[in-house]
C-alpha cells in the first residue's frame, strides 16, 4: 500500500476542549477526563432499565476496562466502574453491549463487557473471550462465561439477537491456521442467555493463509435483516460490509463482500465501524460507517480527506456512499492502534445529531476526544411526476 505523510492541521485550546480546524470548518472537541493512554472506545445508549437514555463508554487501559457514564446525551462524561481482567499477559479488544430482551436467566438491560485475553503479538499460549456482566446499570461486574478458547488468538467480541430471538457472539480467530485460514471471523449461539454457548459457525474466511478478515460489528435493521462491517488485511485492511437475513446466515465464507466505497472513489482502510440512525418519515432510516483511514480507490494512496470524515448511506448499504466531515477529525490518522482506531459513531434517537468517540494522540499519548454534530439533512424522496401519466381512453 502507498502512503503519504498527512499533515497536523492547526489547533488552539477551547473552553470546553480544543478547537480543530479543518477545510475552514471548526470543530469543538472535549477529551474524555481519563489520565491514563486509552484504547478501543465503545459507546452504548441504554433501553432498558431505571436510566433509559443514559450513555455508557468503555476503553480498553491497561488490564482494566473503564466504563464511563454520561446522563446528557454524550455533553458530560463521568467515571462509573472498572472492569479488571488479570488473565495475563494483557487483554485487547473489548466490547460494551445492552441486553435488549429477557433471554433465559438474562434479563432485559443486563450489561455485557467482553475482552480477548491471553493474547499478545509475540508468542502465543491459551487465550479466550471472556464476559463479565453488570445487573445494576454498570456500577458493578462479575465474571459471566467464556464463550470461546483457544491456542493462537481470539479477538474483538461483539453481540447481538438473531433473527430467533438467540444471543449471538462473533469474533475474530486466529485458531484454524492449520486449516489454512490466517484469521476468519465466526459466531457461536447462546440458547440461555450466554451462560452456555454451542458451536463455532464460519462467517468470513479465505484457507488460503493470508487473509484476514477482522473485527466484525453488526447491526439489525428495522426491515429485521443484518448488515456487519469488518476490514480483510491482506486485501490492504479495506472495510467490506455483507448481509443476513437472519444474523447467522452469512453467504459463502470465501466471498468477501463489499468494499464500502464512497461517491469521491475512496474507500475505509483499517478497523471500521458501523451504526444505524433513524431518519423522520422514512422507516428504513440510514447506516454511517467509519473507518481509521481513508485512502483513494485509484491507487490506495491515503486521499486528501484522511481521518477526517465519516460515510453515510440511505440504501441499506446498497451502492456508493456520501462522505461527511466527522465530528471528531483525526488528520493523523494512520496504521496504528490510536489515531482513529475503530472509532464509535452513536446517532442521537431522533437522527438529528451523532456523537462520535475517537482516539488522537495527545501529546504522544492515546487520549480519547467526543463530540457531537448534525447529520446531514436526509436526500428527499423523489415525488411522483404526473406529465408522463397518460389519460384513459
Amino acid at each position: 500500500m502507498t502512503r503519504t505523510k498527512t499533515a497536523f492541521l492547526p489547533w488552539r485550546l477551547a473552553a470546553v476542549g480544543v478547537l480543530f480546524v479543518t477545510g475552514g470548518a471548526a470543530h469543538a472537541q472535549t477529551k474524555m477526563p481519563i489520565s491514563r493512554p486509552t484504547y478501543y472506545p465503545r459507546v452504548v445508549r441504554l433501553t432498558q432499565g431505571q436510566t433509559p437514555g443514559r450513555l455508557l463508554a468503555s476503553f480498553d487501559v491497561g488490564k482494566v476496562g473503564v466504563i464511563y457514564e454520561s446522563p446528557d446525551n454524550g455533553r458530560t462524561w463521568q467515571h462509573l466502574a472498572d472492569v479488571t481482567e488479570n488473565t495475563p499477559p494483557r487483554t485487547c479488544c473489548s466490547s460494551l453491549w445492552e441486553v435488549p430482551q429477557t433471554l433465559g436467566a438474562t434479563a432485559a438491560g443486563t450489561l455485557f463487557w467482553a475482552t480477548s485475553v491471553g493474547t499478545d503479538q509475540g508468542g502465543r499460549g491459551p487465550c479466550s473471550i471472556r464476559v463479565y456482566r453488570s445487573t445494576d446499570g454498570g456500577h458493578r461486574w462479575e465474571f459471566f462465561s467464556t464463550p470461546v478458547s483457544g491456542f493462537i488468538g481470539l479477538w474483538e467480541p461483539e453481540f447481538t439477537i438473531d433473527a430467533r430471538g438467540r444471543l449471538v457472539v462473533y469474533y475474530s480467530s486466529e485458531e484454524r491456521k492449520a486449516s489454512g485460514y490466517n484469521q476468519l471471523l465466526a459466531h457461536k449461539v447462546s440458547d440461555d442467555g450466554g451462560r452456555t454457548w454451542g458451536e463455532e459457525v464460519l462467517d468470513v474466511g479465505m484457507p488460503d493463509g493470508a487473509k484476514r478478515p477482522g473485527m466484525p460489528i453488526v447491526r439489525r435493521l428495522p426491515t429485521g435483516s443484518y448488515v456487519m462491517t469488518y476490514e480483510i488485511c491482506g486485501m490492504g485492511c479495506d472495510a467490506y460490509l455483507r448481509r443476513s437475513a437472519d444474523g447467522v446466515t452469512w453467504g459463502t465464507p470465501t466471498d468477501p463482500g463489499t468494499r464500502i466505497e464512497s461517491t469521491a472513489s475512496h474507500h475505509f482502510a483499517h478497523a471500521p465501524t458501523v451504526a444505524w440512525a433513524p431518519v423522520p418519515g422514512h422507516p428504513q432510516g440510514r447506516l454511517l460507517v467509519v473507518g481509521q483511514m481513508l485512502l483513494n480507490n485509484s491507487d490506495n494512496a491515503v486521499a486528501a480527506g484522511n481521518g477526517q470524515v465519516y460515510m453515510l448511506n440511505e440504501q441499506n448499504g446498497e451502492g456508493l456512499w456520501q462522505e461527511v466531515p466527522a465530528p471528531v477529525p483525526v488528520p493523523d490518522a494512520k496504521d496504528n492502534p490510536c489515531p482513529n482506531y475503530s472509532s464509535q459513531l452513536l446517532p442521537a434517537v431522533d437522527g438529528l445529531t451523532v456523537l462520535e468517540v475517537a482516539l488522537k494522540l495527545d501529546n504522544n499519548t492515546c487520549q480519547a476526544f467526543f463530540h457531537t454534530a448534525p447529520l446531514p439533512a436526509p436526500t428527499p424522496t423523489p415525488s411522483k411526476s404526473k406529465t408522463n401519466i397518460k389519460p384513459k381512453r
